[in-house]
């Protein structure tokens, strides 16, 4: 680790003339991320749910997406546990062809068995691959009824129902005006083999079309890695998706979405028992492998959360820093975060290519210098690069500018002003949360959990060990909430 000294890089007389950036609390970042799991999956690499948890904590995402089979008493005290970890499901309520009979049984359900584990409830997913030739009508007549159904029961009408989301190639305005019967908006925004976000623009206008300007969702996002694909989504290398990966993060939290959701956070099935003509691509996905093992997007997202402390407590005024970006190219993206600790994280990005679609190659762009100019004060600054490293790569003492280059990926620095607690690293303190300490300390110290009340009553620090779709026609939730099957 480099270390510089603030002499190193002089006051500059017009660095108090910097601009005021206003900072977003850090936690807030963190709300926006989820990702899709399938739980009642048991024959799949979902059955090993102590991974999948662990996986799930050391990820640092408080929010997943999936179905629900009522009576599978695995799957409900599996959505019971996460809950009572902080991490909370939408969930998607039956299908077209399930009729009444099923929305019923999932509400039911969610009523009177995982009530305080569900933060929304969504509509069956994608209609219009289904292959019903009147999907809009029925997916329409379904939002009414489950809309009617949820705020008519006082046990869940203060759970927000999502609009149904459509599967490439339908627009989600081809659904028509459904302001009346959903509380939020949900699309699908797949890149493909491109920057993410790249065409969010234009999904919001056609969101628009069906939930007018209500909060929106992308409950499915998500890069494949299968190269020899040729239809539908394009691929793109494991590496392009790992720069890719928190870059999605980062562009659906500057453009408004309330949550992106990743398909998903593993593979299901090796490629021995993957179900018969189920393409290899939508066994792709994943953030880890079919062996719970994880791939470079897993670990850049975890990093890029950890660095920025995503699960850092609320933070209600988070105020901002005097700043300025000299040098910058026109491709680059600023966010700044504020953590209850008192530091912040500037995040700088490039709206740049990583992976070229058509000659399925990766692309390494030139890094571009930027010198951050402090107007404020800041005691100590520390660099992270989540798609390269969990340590910390650079720091400087009370710096007034701060030389940075940036390239494909996302690049962090933690700003200490003077009295504030150091951010990032070994030096950051866990949340007061059993769940939140294990996300907010470095990833050395992750095998190991704090007991913050305990702690502050002088008892001794608690150990306890974290333990370690098929998407355009996906498979979907059947009656034995086990196999898989084509719709």
């Amino acid at each position: 680790m480099a270390f510089a000294a603030g002499a190193a890089t002089p006051a500059r007389a017009d660095s108090q003339a910097q601009p005021f950036v206003a900072a977003q609390p850090s936690r807030a970042l963190g709300d926006s991320v989820g990702v899709n799991l399938f739980l009642a999956w048991i024959d799949t690499a979902y059955g090993d749910f102590p991974t999948v948890q662990s996986r799930l904590r050391e990820l640092g995402v408080r929010y997943i997406r999936d179905g629900l089979c009522p009576t599978c008493s695995y799957n409900v005290t599996r959505l019971n546990q996460l809950s009572a970890l902080g991490i909370k499901a939408n969930i998607i309520v039956g299908t077209l062809a399930g009729g009444d009979a099923q929305m019923n049984a999932t509400l039911n359900g969610i009523r009177d068995k995982v009530r305080g584990a569900v933060i929304s409830i969504e509509a069956p997913n994608e209609p219009n691959l289904t292959g019903d030739p009147q999907w809009i009508q029925h997916a329409r007549e379904y939002q009414q009824r489950l809309y009617a159904r949820v705020n008519g029961d006082p046990a869940l009408a203060h759970i927000p129902v999502l609009s149904p989301a459509v599967g490439w190639p339908a627009t989600t305005n081809q659904l028509g005006d459904m302001t009346a019967w959903a509380d939020k908006g949900n699309f699908h925004p797949y890149p493909s083999a491109f920057q993410p976000y790249h065409d969010l623009d234009v999904l919001r206008a056609q969101a628009a079309g069906a939930t007018g300007f209500k909060p929106l969702v992308a409950t499915e996002s998500g890069y494949h890695s299968d190269l020899a694909s040729t239809g539908g989504n394009l691929p793109a290398s494991e590496r392009a998706a790992a720069f890719y990966s928190p870059r999605l993060v980062l562009e659906g939290f500057r453009g408004g979405v309330e949550r992106t959701y990743f398909f998903q956070l593993a593979d299901p099935w090796n490629d021995a028992s993957r179900p018969a003509g189920m393409p290899l691509s939508e066994n792709r996905f994943g953030l880890l492998r079919t062996d719970l093992s994880r791939k470079p997007s897993f670990l850049a997202v975890r990093n890029l959360l950890n660095a920025v402390d995503g699960d850092s407590a609320p933070v209600a005024s988070p105020g901002g820093l005097r700043l300025g970006l000299e040098s910058a190219p026109p491709d680059v993206r600023q966010l700044l975060l504020r953590s209850a600790d008192g530091s912040y994280s500037l995040v700088l990005w490039r709206g740049v290519s990583v992976w070229d679609a058509s000659r399925r190659v990766d692309l390494s762009p030139a890094p571009d210098r930027i010198d951050v100019v402090l107007g404020d004060r800041i005691a100590l600054a520390q660099r992270f690069d989540p798609v390269l490293s969990d340590a910390e790569q650079q720091r400087w003492a009370d710096p007034s500018r701060i030389p940075v280059d940036v390239a494909g990926g996302p690049v962090v620095l933690r700003l200490t002003p003077p009295g504030a607690q150091a951010g990032g690293g070994d030096d950051r303190k866990a949340s007061k949360s059993p769940r939140g300490c294990a996300s907010a300390l470095s990833i050395r110290k992750r095998a190991r959990c704090c007991a913050s009340a305990s702690r502050a009553k002088g008892h001794k620090v608690k150990r306890r060990h974290m333990r370690a779709r098929w998407r355009h026609g996906k498979a979907s939730w059947v009656r034995t909430c086990v196999s898989a099957k084509r719709r």
